[in-house]
């Protein structure tokens, strides 16, 4: 990050900044820090990770900046302060991409012109789900003092307890009743003795950006020495406090609904970087644990360059301070730490990075329906996905950073996301095919049935069959399985009177020749009763 890309008038502000500045929305931090009261950044006994969210806004979207804490309660009750929130022009322009998907609803009806307009249903979600990254910064800060201007130690920066770097060392610090153990790492070039050449009122904080040499600090991003306030009378001697700033760009996964009420709050998720079966994610509910702090920070951070950092900590005019003296004057502690410190530069830092190349938009044409660019949106044409609503030159749009936005329309439709539909679609393909096959049969054969096409005509046939030893104990009810599963045959039975032959059922096995002799004729009429009884006879199959 390189101060080249921002304006000279972001180093000196009024009491609002251009959105494009680094440090613009600094009253949205400073009235969540004076919300959250003295207690936002105390040490939590028995906990490791807290989390609270302070809310900024884009050009047409609402974000969520989540600050959390990570405490080493197991090593040396190190904490390390983490930071991540939305990139600002991303999320304004999949919000502009939700309000066109509104539009392009409009007038558009499920069923070719006679159904209901789908503007009706406009609960949506609109995702960016890849190739889109968003910052995650961590902070860590180490106590130190300097007496004299002839202090010839090298000024040592902390590294994050989760670093493994051989050439650390470890100091000792020793304050209200805890020691703490930090690992630190000598800085080549910047002394102890030209701390106390920072310019500024003693009785203010003042910062000094110190850029960190990538072969020490592995993970970093730049470092800070603080100098707290200090009364004239003792500004010989200063208690000063050194950070290590680590930001990258994390992975992650953009979603803004929209519905009847309007724009949601843009929502993220961002990747730990850790195998799929031990993935924990930083989003809504989460920042990274110890372990996948430096799985998502990764050996390649973002270099932070000092005349750019500088824009984080702009004079305001109307208030006569900096913008970080008044966020660590609005936290309302009577005892600003490194804790508070910590905090606050994680969220002025991830700040800063989400506003990078602000004021891009949303390029190309909208496809319409009328001619010369004039007209309706032409929601038919995206929503049955024949192309993008956008119109673009391919030669001018090259370099262009392109995203792909997921929309999905809440509402009933058939579906076949999960297993039951898909089994129930499968058993109807198997009953499909049976009757195919019957009728092909049927169709070649020409071999059909007109009989029984009736409950009450098989109830006929069974009343008029032999009773049979295979249906013993039935009477009053079937309890037994292997009833079902006995064979049933429509033969030919001859009446006692030996006058003519009807037909029954037979259940049970019967060997073939019995069978043989009393298969249905086809074209012969069955059905005789003894003299005296009334019927109808059928023909055979």
């Amino acid at each position: 990050m390189e101060g080249a890309a921002v304006s000279e008038a972001c180093s000196s502000i009024g009491s609002t900044a251009s959105d494009a500045c680094p440090a613009s929305e600094w009253y949205a931090l400073r009235d969540f820090l004076s919300a959250m009261g003295p207690h936002l950044y105390a040490i939590p006994g028995g906990y490791t990770v807290s989390l609270d969210y302070c809310l900024l806004h884009g050009q047409s979207s609402g974000r969520n900046l989540r600050s959390g804490r990570i405490i080493d309660i197991d090593h040396s009750l190190q904490m390390t302060h983490t930071a991540t929130t939305q990139q600002a022009v991303v999320a304004d322009a999949l919000s502009a991409t939700g309000a066109l998907w509104f539009w392009s609803l409009t007038n558009v009806t499920a069923n070719a012109g006679h159904g209901s307009p789908l503007s009706d249903q406009t609960n949506a979600a609109h995702r960016i789900d890849s190739d889109y990254r968003q910052p995650v910064s961590s902070v860590t800060c180490v106590p130190a003092s300097v007496t004299n201007k002839t202090d010839s130690r090298h000024v040592v920066f902390p590294i994050f307890p989760y670093e493994e770097q051989s050439n650390a060392n470890i100091q000792t610090v020793s304050s209200r009743d805890r020691t703490r153990q930090y690992k630190v790492i000598e800085h080549p070039t910047f002394m102890y003795s030209q701390l106390l050449d920072i310019t500024g009122d003693v009785e203010s904080y003042r910062l000094k950006w110190v850029e960190l040499p990538p072969d020490k600090f592995n993970y970093s991003s730049i470092g800070l020495a603080i100098l707290p306030p200090v009364s004239r009378s003792e500004s010989a001697s200063q208690t000063v406090v050194f950070c290590n700033i680590a930001a990258s760009w994390g992975q992650s996964a953009l979603e803004i609904e929209t519905s009847g009420s309007g724009m949601g709050i843009a929502k993220s998720v961002v990747d730990d970087g850790k195998p799929t079966r031990a993935r924990r994610h930083i989003g809504e509910n989460q920042i990274p644990d110890a372990e996948s702090w430096a799985a998502n920070l990764g050996p390649s951070p973002i270099i932070i360059l000092e005349d750019w950092a500088r824009y984080l900590d702009p004079f305001i005019e109307e208030l006569n301070a900096t913008v970080f003296n008044v966020l660590m004057d609005s936290s309302n502690r009577t005892d600003p730490d490194r804790y508070l410190v910590s905090g606050v530069l994680s969220m002025l830092i991830t700040n800063g990075l989400a506003r990078t190349a602000w004021g891009s938009n949303l390029q190309g044409n909208v496809r319409v329906k009328g001619p010369n660019g004039h007209g309706p949106v032409d929601g038919d044409y995206w929503l049955a996905n024949k192309g993008d609503v956008f119109q673009v030159d391919p030669v001018e749009s090259r370099n262009w950073t392109s995203f792909v936005v997921e929309s999905s329309l809440e509402g009933y439709a058939y579906n076949t996301l999960t297993v039951s539909p898909r089994i129930a679609i499968a058993i109807m393909m198997v009953y499909c095919l049976l009757v195919l096959g019957h009728t092909f049969y049927s169709g070649i054969t020409g071999i059909s049935s007109n009989c029984w096409d009736t409950i009450a005509e098989v109830t006929a046939l069974a009343i008029n069959s032999t009773p049979t030893a295979a249906l013993r104990n039935t009477c009053a009810g079937i309890s037994e399985l292997h009833i079902f599963k006995l064979p049933v045959r429509i033969l030919v039975s001859r009446d006692e009177e030996g006058e003519g032959e009807h037909l029954e059922l037979v259940f049970g096995k019967i060997d073939d020749e019995s069978a043989k002799a009393r298969t249905v004729k086809p074209n012969t009429t069955y059905g005789t009763l003894p003299k005296g009884c009334i019927g109808e006879g059928k023909k055979g199959v």
